[in-house]
């Protein structure tokens, strides 16, 4: 009996230990996130699939403080229409469109560190633009109002 019980224990004691050491499930977020889950990125305006008129404001959450690269902070990337490799770096939660073309365009936001790397959240709509949204190619461009675009 003696025997059985020291078996027991041990198994225990082995379980424990196991546990213990393997899996670590922890989960981090980006720049200084509380470990509560992966970072969030989502565009709260407008909404997908809204006809608006150029130019227009895009509005976002995020589950991580937003600022400039050069605060080390996270920052995001506006692009349209699949294209970023033409986007533009926005330090905050919302960014005016002013040169946008008449049509359908795909509106995309990207969540990226201060090295601009990516940190992995993305947020897009489909907008229609109404109306005459200025000359050139349908990229963002900030006209120093609510994103605080860099113009990158």
């Amino acid at each position: 009996m003696r025997h059985l019980a020291r078996t027991v224990m041990l198994a225990a004691a082995a379980a424990l230990s196991l546990a213990a050491c393997g899996g670590s499930d922890s989960t981090t977020t980006a720049s200084g996130g509380d470990g509560g889950g992966s970072p969030k990125l989502t565009i709260t305006s407008p909404a997908d699939g809204a006809t608006v008129k150029a130019p227009f404001t895009l509005k976002w959450d995020s589950s991580v403080p937003l600022g400039p690269p050069d605060s080390g902070k996270d920052h995001v990337h506006v692009y349209l229409d699949g294209n970023d490799n033409d986007y533009t770096v926005v330090g905050g939660n919302s960014f005016r469109l002013t040169k946008v073309t008449p049509g359908e365009h795909e509106v995309e936001i990207a969540l990226q560190h201060a090295d601009h790397t990516p940190v992995g959240p993305e947020s897009k709509i489909t907008v229609t633009v109404s109306g005459s949204g200025g000359s050139g190619s349908p990229s963002p461009s900030s006209d120093g109002g609510d994103g605080g675009g860099y113009g990158y």
